[in-house]
Order: structure tokens, then sequence, then C-alpha cells
């Protein structure tokens, strides 16, 4: 499993998720401005994303 982990992912992928967490901690949601609200839109789809790559990499490891 650990194998498709680190197929699935890179550096950069580590790089968003810390800058997300960051930003997520230290968001005022109270008073979010589009630029807060795209880039919550937008890391929700890489998450999305990032699910079914891997999907595809664990059915391709599979069979």
């Amino acid at each position: 499993m650990l194998k498709i982990f680190k197929k699935a992912f890179d550096k950069i992928d580590g790089l968003i998720a810390l800058a997300a967490i960051f930003l997520f901690v230290h968001f005022d949601y109270d008073n979010l401005s589009m630029l807060d609200k795209i880039y919550i839109a937008s890391f929700g789809l890489w998450t999305v994303m990032k699910l079914i790559r891997l999907y595809i990499i664990y059915r391709n490891e599979k069979g």
C-alpha cells in the first residue's frame, strides 16, 4: 500500500497539503474573500483528483 502512495504523491503534493493546512488554520471564516473561496474550491478539486488517481493506481497494481 505504501508503494501506491509513493506513486500517487510527490514532493509538490506534500507542499500543497502543508500550504492548505496552514491557510485553513488562518482563514477568517466569518469574512471569506472571493480568493479564499476560490482556494477552498480548488483544493477540494485537487483532493478529489488525488483520490481518483489513487483509485486508478490501486486498480492497476491489483490487476
